[in-house]
């Protein structure tokens, strides 16, 4: 056997311990250094004033901070917040729908919200939508880009007219230039808070939802640790939704925005 005299062990002691030290280190710093999340502004989910945060923001940040992650936020477009977090410039996107060419990059977490979308009509007009043949020949008008869902962009017999900004389309709609419009009810909602305080009762949400779309964290999977922070995400979101912090935090925003009545199936 091969055997080591008392100073030739102290010194390989040390050089264990040295190593050790310098593995344990080196994990501690790389947990502790922040994620960084990015995301677009898309309000009331994702706002970019001073201090305020966006509930889909507000959400994200909690979660990972109980499963015990800093976080370092970027407000991008979204095409920089797509590209930058499947490069790994971003380690997290706030928000995102899951699509299969998506799963390519990005490590999905459960979903912790769920985005509805439906038509709004001005409230005097005598519009039904309980399938597409009601809406033969109406004019509707979208935003370019918005994914809609697959059954509306099927849709025969209505003319689509785009728009850059819901916004716009709410406006075209009180003045009678469009017969319905659509997005998601919230989004529908903190754009009439914002821009038609005082008209709110001139619209009216079709019943019928367009689509239903559950909203994820998006990790990428350019970082090493991707799978553990989506199960991390997981855990923490049950947990504040069992202790009742999750609706506490969409309440925040959600008594925010006005309430719109909805016509009847």
């Amino acid at each position: 056997m091969f055997l080591l005299n008392s100073w030739t062990r102290l010194s390989l002691y040390a050089g264990i311990v040295a190593l050790m030290t310098a593995i344990t280190f080196s994990t501690a710093s790389a947990e502790s250094k922040p994620l960084k999340i990015a995301g677009s502004v898309w309000p009331p989910y994702i706002v970019d004033k001073g201090a305020e945060k966006g509930a889909a923001t507000a959400l994200v940040t909690e979660i990972l901070k109980r499963a015990g992650y800093k976080t370092e936020t970027t407000i991008e477009t979204w095409p920089r917040t797509l590209e930058g977090t499947s490069a790994g410039i971003y380690d997290v996107i706030i928000s995102a729908w899951k699509t299969r060419e998506r799963e390519a990059h990005f490590q999905y977490t459960d979903p912790y919200f769920v985005n509805t979308i439906q038509f709004v009509k001005r409230k005097d007009a005598p519009i039904k939508f309980r399938g597409y043949p009601d809406l033969k020949g109406l004019v509707i008008g979208v935003v370019n880009g918005y994914a809609y869902g697959d059954e509306f962009d099927k849709a025969q017999g209505i003319l689509k007219l785009p728009a850059n900004h819901l916004i716009q389309n709410l406006l075209q709609l009180q003045r009678g230039r469009i017969d319905l419009t659509l997005g998601d009810k919230w989004v529908v909602r903190n754009e009439l808070t914002e821009y038609f305080p005082t008209a709110i009762k001139e619209f009216e949400f079709l019943g019928k939802p367009v689509a239903t779309r559950p909203l994820h964290a998006a990790v990428s999977l350019a970082h090493p640790d991707h799978d553990k922070i989506v199960k991390d995400f997981n855990k923490a979101l049950k947990s504040m939704k069992a202790d009742g912090t999750y609706e506490k935090i969409l309440d925040v925003y959600r008594k925010r925005l006005v309430k719109l009545t909805e016509t009847p199936l």
